[in-house]
This record gives C-alpha cells, sequence and structure tokens, in this order.
C-alpha cells in the first residue's frame, strides 16, 4: 500500500481514536457508568470509533469539507449540550429499576452513531454535487468523478444514499420500539428512502436546491427528535408526506429557473443534452 492510499487511513484512524476518547470521557464524566453496564458500553466502542473514522478519511482522501466538518461540528454540540446541562441523577426505583431524571445527551449520540454516519455520508454527496455543478472550488477535490453521472452511476449514488438513510432510520424505529413490525418497519424504510432520493436525484440530475433544502429541514429535526427527545410514529407519516412536498419543489424550481433565469441544467445535464 503506498503512501498516498496510506494517508487517509492514518487520519481516519486517529479520527475514530480521538472521538472513542472524546465520547468515552464524556460518558465516564458524567457518570453514564451508573446507568449501563460496563458490556452495553462497550458494545458502542466500534460503531463511535467508525463515526470518527470514516468522515475524517473520507473528507481527508476527497478534500471534501462537509464529512469532516460536519463530525467536528457535531461532536462539538454533543460536548456543548453535555456540559451546559445538569447531568442525568438517579431520583428513585422502581421494580427493581432506576429512575432518572436529566439530558442523555452522549448517551444517545453514541448509540444512534449509525444515524448519523449516514447524514454525513449525504452531506459529502450533497457538497460533491454543489462543487463539481457550480464550479465552487472543484479544481481542489481528489478522487471524485466529473459531472454530468452517467444514468448508471446516478442511479447507483441515489440508491447507496437513500438506502444507508432508510435503514439508519428503521435503526431507530427498532431502538425505539416505534411502529414495533415488519410492516411499521418497511413503511419507515420506504418513507426514509424516497425522502431522500428525491432531492438527491433533483440536485445531481439537473442541480436543484430547493427540495434539499426542505429535506435538510426536515431530516435533521427527524434526527433530532427520535435521538434526543420522545418521538412517535407521526414523524414517519410526515417523513413520507414531504415526499410529494419535495417534488413540487423540484418542479417549481426547475420552471422558475428554466423560465425566468434560462437555466439548462449546467454542467448537471451536460450529458443529458449531447444526448438530444
Amino acid at each position: 500500500m503506498n503512501s498516498v492510499r496510506r494517508h487517509p487511513l492514518v487520519i481516519g484512524t486517529l479520527g475514530g481514536l480521538g472521538h472513542l476518547l472524546v465520547v468515552g470521557v464524556l460518558l465516564w464524566q458524567f457518570d453514564y457508568h451508573v446507568f449501563r453496564s460496563t458490556t452495553e458500553l462497550l458494545v458502542l466502542v466500534p460503531g463511535v470509533f467508525v463515526l470518527g473514522a470514516l468522515p475524517v478519511a473520507l473528507s481527508t482522501h476527497t478534500r471534501l469539507v462537509a464529512p469532516g466538518g460536519g463530525f467536528l461540528a457535531l461532536v462539538a454540540s454533543v460536548v456543548i449540550a453535555e456540559v451546559a446541562t445538569p447531568a442525568p441523577q438517579k431520583v428513585g426505583e422502581l421494580g427493581g429499576h432506576a429512575i432518572v431524571d436529566g439530558p442523555f445527551y452522549a448517551l444517545q449520540y453514541a448509540d444512534s452513531w449509525y444515524l448519523w454516519l449516514s447524514l454525513l455520508f449525504v452531506t459529502g454527496v450533497v457538497e460533491f454535487a454543489i462543487r463539481r455543478g457550480y464550479a465552487i472550488g472543484d479544481d481542489r477535490l481528489r478522487h471524485l468523478p466529473d459531472l454530468p453521472l452517467s444514468s448508471d452511476r446516478l442511479g447507483t449514488v441515489v440508491v447507496v444514499c437513500s438506502a444507508v438513510v432508510g435503514t439508519a432510520i428503521v435503526g431507530l424505529l427498532v431502538a425505539g420500539n416505534l411502529w414495533d413490525s415488519i410492516p411499521g418497519y418497511a413503511i419507515g424504510f420506504a418513507a426514509a428512502t424516497a425522502a431522500t432520493a428525491v432531492p438527491v436525484v433533483a440536485l445531481l440530475a439537473r442541480g436543484l436546491v430547493a427540495p434539499l433544502v426542505l429535506y435538510c429541514l426536515v431530516i435533521t429535526n427527524t434526527a433530532r427528535v427520535h435521538v434526543f427527545a420522545d418521538p412517535d410514529g407521526l414523524s414517519m407519516v410526515f417523513l413520507g408526506v414531504m415526499v410529494g412536498v419535495f417534488a413540487i419543489a423540484a418542479v417549481v424550481e426547475w420552471l422558475g429557473r428554466s423560465q425566468l433565469l434560462g437555466w439548462d441544467g449546467g454542467r448537471f445535464a451536460a450529458e443529458a443534452r449531447l444526448g438530444q
């Protein structure tokens, strides 16, 4: 393995180990070991490491800012929230189980590592598309394809983005005992994958950003509620309804930009124009 390939792996490994250290200190400093057994906390180690390693390695390898930068912002937010709020306290027992009052930011964050990883992956795809398509410092990107993407490659990117977010959402439903059935999980998966697919297709195929802006607002709120609050199954219904809203936003933006500004898709649709 040459030094070019080793460099992202080394940096990614250091990122994963650093993330483990930060999360471990938070869990220990705020006495989470009182509420979770050592075994239960150790189970989180691989996921916490991967969440730190992959975004950092991806940013190092491609020079995308969003995966590594988003990861650092996420960790900083959790640290600030944990430090700025009172530690959870045991206030009693019921049926041999501890009754605990207070927020569990660090633990909830570590438990849902797969969700944050999926969203950081999508942000990387979005940054790639915007920088390549609108020529925003794209000459500094490395090991990434040019636009437009071929139909096969476009389909692959959309399917992967949608599948990782859909799978993560199902993980949240399972962990939260929501829609606790195979059909329920299938509905959650379908809603999340469709909600992710529409804005990603609109961006990669025609450079449309309105569906993406709406998606960011909806998916971040969905993640916040499911991880740090008390969610209900209606959030999945809302996510499914928003698929139609994203599609309408894409059509409106396309019509407005093409009719008023003469937008023809730019770099995003060059291949389609050549094939006409």
